[in-house]
């Protein structure tokens, strides 16, 4: 892909003064070396000037281009710089093509350079020197993909005029420079002609059509285009056309944007000649429904995936059909682990209040029912923005967070000592402490029905699955739309509890049983918090696992100072308020500073992805051999799972631990594979998409019928009679 002249260059970065380069500190990686690098020696007021990320690739190693191909990551550029500047996005040089069978991936071998121009403030002054930072995330790939990343600083003196250019950088930047698309000599077409997407050089491009040897076309948009499937040059009488099968995403209309690389043929050389182009495109003619095969990336390995075919994908619902969907998971969710706890203690409340002021029950329910729809639309908003920004996050995307999973252990933590009467907030018995604020407590429904939603997140139900896979592929407004019904079915038992007297006649009456049953109720909070120390545990380090066990004792100290300050008086009373507000404190603080510290790495004790007592191994997610396997027609289950999903974790108890199920894994030598969910994970959201999922859990099973490629989707509830029925049909090995 390289031209010779490129080629050049880096042979000369090996042993020429180029390594002198003003540079800043370089990190080095198991399979990469980084470093920033200037073009200038220092920066003037106003300056426009470029630096560049350098990477130093393993042999046998690579990284992406902007788009990956069939799988992979970009490798993306976090500044932190110096105020009044500013710093455009990476200008990529020309990818190389890497075939790893049947996909094809984008990206750069042995050494990269990736291009980024920076402006200097107008007001800039002269004096200490300037300190460029920036977070460098990159994914690196041979039969394996490891995501790494370096923290990395670049020092640049100031100046009253504009820097001069370094020499010694002068050979790095050329170099980049020469692998550079350079613009179409004229105007380009594009069109849909059936399954294929051609691209058009008419007779303007002049003298160059009849040099052209061959053309690859790298578009900028994924998905637009099959990687693998061959490109075909076809020469008509005053053009030339590039024939390739459209992808799983089809162009729209406007413009058809990429680089398309000409290999020319001259009279005195051959060579290679990068041109971005933009063709100009009507959108007439594309059908998605004629879409091949997608290779969704997968988790360890996203070098590789596996086909999956339209029905794979979220069927077609209109709006109304998604919304009923929704509100029938959001009433299934309220029988969920996760929630039903929380709906428990407020039924509690509903007994006490409503022999008293029916009223105020019914009001509180609305209010309730507000709680849980709005801070269901608050997820569904930051959802939604990240994903518009390019972010792969999903249903329950939060709980991927160890700081929002320690802030949630400290909260559930202290609603578990508020029903067990280490503290009172208010006088009644309403779950999460009923009055927030004096008055008829009405702030308090509303923040239990927010906190109704937080603890909703790590469970999905039947239906809502596809509502909320849906809703993501969906406008904004119709996406709120889908979420604020979930959140209708979620708190709709309450608000109905709250309405029907004839429901509220056959609760029993008030009396001395309700404060037992209150205090019981706080162990399954307990049990939550706990649990969701465990799932911390699989996010962070020792140091953020400790971080928050050293917080909940701090939760614990500041709720037995806050009941002790309503005894207390004078001096004492502001001692023990003063020991509760500095304990929340540093119960806070310590997350902050640890619980972002990463875990340890797959494989280390613990980890999800390893074997579980009693079940045959579970091989970490690879959709490269998930590729393999299908091809091969071997039978397979794929297990997407998270250690914050409780629906998972049921599953993988009471179906895959099953004995039966176990010796049909062992009989017909099911591969089984885990894709790990806990931590954040672009690559495995995108093969949840894959499927018209934004959550886990989901289970696939491949080839269990002999001469079915078909994926067949398991249901999100799962017995070990429904793994076994996956597999009826599959022939002893």
């Amino acid at each position: 892909m390289r031209t010779l002249k490129a080629w050049l260059f880096s042979l000369l970065l090996s042993t020429s003064p180029a390594v002198l380069a003003l540079s800043g500190n370089t990190v080095a990686t198991e399979n990469v070396k980084a470093r920033l690098v200037s073009e200038v020696i220092a920066v003037g007021p106003g300056q426009v000037f470029w630096v560049a990320l350098e990477l130093d690739i393993r042999d046998g190693w690579h990284t992406y281009w902007r788009n990956p191909g069939d799988s992979g990551q970009a490798t993306t550029l976090k500044w932190v710089l110096p105020p009044g500047f500013t710093a455009g996005e990476i200008v990529w040089t020309t990818p190389h093509r890497f075939e790893i069978a049947p996909l094809v991936n984008y990206g750069y071998a042995k050494h990269a350079m990736h291009l980024v121009q920076i402006v200097a403030p107008q007001d800039l002054k002269t004096g200490t020197p300037l300190t460029l930072a920036a977070r460098a995330s990159w994914l690196v790939c041979s039969d394996v993909c490891i995501p790494e990343g370096a923290d990395l600083q670049l020092k640049l003196p100031q100046s009253a005029q504009a820097g001069s250019f370094d020499p010694a950088a002068a050979p790095l930047f050329t170099a980049a420079r020469s692998e550079l698309p350079t613009a179409q000599p004229a105007a380009t077409s594009a069109r849909i002609q059936g399954d294929e997407l051609i691209i058009a050089l008419s007779h303007e491009w002049g003298p160059m059509l009849s040099q052209i040897k061959s053309l690859a076309f790298f578009p900028y948009d994924e998905g637009s285009i099959e990687y693998a499937a061959p490109q075909k040059l076809t020469r008509n009488q005053d053009s030339v056309e590039l024939a390739m099968k459209i992808g799983y995403q089809p162009p729209k209309a406007g413009a058809i944007r990429g680089v398309l690389v000409a290999s020319e043929k001259n009279a005195t050389q051959s060579d290679t000649v990068p041109i971005e182009i933009s063709a100009d495109f009507s959108g007439a003619g594309a059908d998605p429904r004629k879409v091949g095969p997608r290779f969704a990336p997968g988790a360890v390995a996203p070098g590789a995936a596996a086909p999956l075919t339209q029905t794979n994908k979220a069927p077609e619902h209109s709006l109304v059909v998604l919304m009923l969907l929704a509100i029938a998971g959001g009433l299934i969710l309220n029988l969920m682990p996760c929630v039903f706890p929380v709906l428990s203690i407020k039924a509690i409340n509903v007994v006490e209040q409503a022999k008293k002021d029916p009223g105020a029950v019914r009001t509180k329910g609305l209010v309730f029912a507000a709680g849980v729809i709005s801070s269901m639309l608050c997820l569904a908003a930051v959802l939604l923005a990240l994903r518009a920004g390019g972010e792969e996050i999903g249903w329950g995307f939060q709980l991927q967070s160890p700081l929002f999973v320690t802030l949630m252990i400290y909260l559930l933590l202290a609603v578990g000592l508020n029903l067990s009467g280490v503290f009172e907030v208010g006088g009644g018995l309403a779950g999460v402490g009923d009055e927030l604020t004096q008055g008829e407590g009405y702030s308090a429904s509303f923040f239990t029905g927010v906190l109704t939603t937080l603890v909703a997140t790590p469970c999905t139900a039947p239906f809502m699955a596809a509502a909320v896979g849906a809703a993501l592929t969906q406008s904004a407004i119709n996406a709120l739309c889908i979420f604020a019904a979930l959140g209708l079915g979620l708190a709709l038992p309450y608000v109905l509890l709250s309405f029907a007297p004839w429901m509220r006649r056959v609760l029993p009456k008030p009396g001395a049983w309700m404060d037992t049953l209150k205090q019981v109720f706080a162990f399954p909070i307990y049990a939550s918090a706990a649990w969701l120390l465990w799932v911390l545990s699989h996010e962070t380090s020792s140091f953020g696992l400790g971080a928050a066990l050293a917080g909940t004792v701090l939760i614990g100290l500041a709720a037995w100072a806050y009941q002790k300050s309503s005894s207390s008086s004078g001096g004492g009373r502001v001692t023990v308020l003063v020991t509760a507000i500095v304990s929340v404190l540093l119960a806070i603080i310590l997350p902050v500073r640890f619980a972002d510290v990463a875990a340890a790495a797959p494989g280390a004790p613990g980890d999800t992805a390893q074997t579980r007592p009693g079940v045959d191994e579970w091989q970490p997610y690879s959709a490269a051999r998930v590729a393999e396997l299908n091809a091969a027609g071997r039978p397979l289950l794929v297990n997407f799972t998270a250690s914050w999903c409780l629906t998972c974790l049921v599953n993988e108890r009471n179906a895959f631990s099953d004995s039966a199920v176990q010796e049909i894994f062992r009989i017909k030598k099911v591969t089984l594979m885990k894709g790990d969910w806990t931590n954040r994970d672009p690559a495995i959201t995108h093969a949840l998409a894959a499927f018209g999922r934004a959550g886990v859990p989901l289970y696939v099973v491949y080839n269990a019928k002999p001469g079915s490629a078909e994926p067949l989707v398991l249901p999100q509830i799962l017995t070990a009679s429904v793994v076994q029925n996956a597999f009826a049909d599959t022939p002893a090995n």
